[in-house]
């Protein structure tokens, strides 16, 4: 076996490329959140560990002398195939992926010719003709290994408006079950090898391209963003960066997805008496029975509380105090608490069903009250410390069910508000009514607008506009005396990072 494969021959077993990628996330202070585990682990690399590697291989450094080919990239997954049978890789992946789904996600399929076609140099072509030679070849090198480990790998990255893809991320992958994990690991390989040589503005947009599209959404209507987002230029960025930018943005469409499957399960009646009968029904033998307890559904409405929170909370003179938000008062952190203890119970009575496809893949026996029970255990067992915690676990349980406690619990206090029980003040950046919760998990009119303009421009012009914008929002917080702790979306801090393991 040649000595140039084994570093990616690792990562086609998913047992080796889950050890690979396990660890926690190192906080990083240059805008671009953290480094993955195994970031951290290249960088501590001697050099000699990047000269023995694939020349078709993106962390070994490029040499200008070295012309990579079509065929010697072949010659170079040979060892892929089933040596014992004779059957050959290349065919297979060929058409199961990179013609099926590799041309979806570079967009090469609306030229009318595939990847080959459009980036790797034919006959006399030169590196004008074809700038991405290398990197396509690259792309493909990576891939291969990666389709090796997982068959449905590729198909899952060109997935968009999945509701069931939100359980699939490289950042903090879901516990319970072990294809969220081994997808982590899938992406954590493409971003540490495609982003290893970028300067560190492409690191950071591309690492923070999802809060990018999140905030230019929320924020498309302002004078700050409005101008810019009717730029376009031409995308000159390598097939690399493509992909990795294809999937910020059909993580964006997955949520899009949730928030349309759940609009209508989020607003069921409930009163203030709900959780007391949720108690009594637990006590009377006769009773639903519902796997989770009355006081488990308390527990989980202070998580709740928490989540909704920027940070954690402290309790200060008779208010909680969470920084970057108004102080509450315990009185009125104890209403917004039975608000939402409230409506989850009415939900527990009326038992209400929820269902992600991902169970096909991960737990079948998961429900909202199974959900409910898992979090009151792996979280804090009183209310205090539920409050105080840095960070709630939610890593094991299916994002539709903590995407939902959210949501409903954004209604129950909106309701609680409208009904007069809250002031205006512990709402934060909550909705103010319960039909404005509903609005917001609508399609969004500006989410086109920014895909199109995310779409529609190299990364260099995006970076280029997000550092403007930021500078200028920086300026205006200096002009008014003010003075920004972080930006809008980069954020240049060292950040909490809650452990993976």
């Amino acid at each position: 076996m040649k000595e140039t494969h084994k570093e990616k021959l690792a990562i086609t077993n998913k047992d080796s490329l889950r050890r690979r990628h396990a660890g926690n996330y190192k906080p990083i202070d240059n805008g671009e959140r953290y480094l993955l585990p195994y970031e951290v682990h290249l960088r501590n690399q001697p050099s000699d560990f990047f000269k023995q590697l694939s020349d078709y291989d993106f962390l070994k450094p490029s040499t200008t002398d070295k012309a990579l080919t079509f065929a010697g990239l072949r010659k170079e997954l040979d060892c892929l195939g089933d040596l014992d049978s004779g059957t050959g890789f290349w065919k297979n992946f060929n058409e199961s992926a990179l013609t099926r789904y590799l041309n979806s996600i570079l967009g090469t399929t609306q030229k009318k010719r595939g990847w080959k076609q459009v980036y790797i140099k034919k006959g006399k072509e030169t590196d004008a003709d074809k700038p991405h030679h290398n990197d396509m070849l690259r792309c493909v090198y990576l891939l291969a290994h990666l389709h090796k480990a997982s068959s449905s790998f590729i198909r899952q990255l060109e997935e968009e408006n999945d509701v069931w893809s939100t359980d699939l991320r490289v950042y903090y992958p879901r516990k319970d079950f072990a294809f969220s994990e081994e997808y982590a690991g899938y992406l954590s390989e493409l971003y540490a090898n495609m982003l290893f040589y970028q300067p560190d503005k492409i690191r950071r947009l591309i690492k923070c391209l999802d809060i990018c599209i999140e905030k230019l959404i929320r924020h498309a209507d302002s004078d700050w963003v409005a101008p810019f987002l009717q730029h376009r230029t031409k995308d000159t960025a390598p097939p690399s960066l493509k992909i990795l930018k294809y999937n910020q943005i059909a993580s964006i469409t997955h949520f899009s997805a949730l928030n349309k499957y759940l609009q209508d399960k989020v607003s069921g009646l409930f009163t203030p008496t709900s959780f007391a009968k949720l108690e009594a029904n637990e006590k009377d033998s006769s009773g639903l029975k519902i796997s989770a307890t009355a006081q488990q559904y308390k527990l989980v409405a202070a998580l709740c509380m928490r989540i909704l929170l920027p940070s954690p909370l402290r309790e200060v003179n008779g208010s909680w105090v969470s920084e970057g938000a108004d102080p509450i008062t315990c009185q009125d952190m104890e209403l917004c608490i039975n608000a939402v203890a409230n409506a989850l119970a009415a939900d527990a009575l009326n038992q209400l069903k929820i269902e992600s496809d991902g169970t096909k893949s991960g737990k079948r026996d998961t429900s909202i009250p199974a959900a409910i029970k898992k979090l009151a255990e792996q979280n804090p067992q009183t209310i205090e410390e539920i409050l105080r915690i840095g960070s709630p676990d939610v890593a094991s349980v299916p994002e539709l069910y903590s995407f939902y406690l959210r949501k409903r619990s954004e209604y129950a206090l909106a309701k609680a508000h409208c009904s007069g029980d809250l002031k205006k003040s512990v709402l934060l950046n909550i909705p103010p009514t319960p039909l404005a919760v509903i609005e917001s998990m609508q399609p969004n009119p500006n989410t086109k607008k920014v895909l199109d303009y995310i779409r529609g421009n190299s990364l260099d012009k995006i970076s280029f506009d997000i550092e403007e914008l930021e500078r200028g929002l920086m300026m205006e917080h200096l002009r008014r005396g003010t003075v920004p702790k972080v930006g809008l979306i980069y954020q240049f801090v060292f950040q909490y990072l809650p452990p993976r393991v």
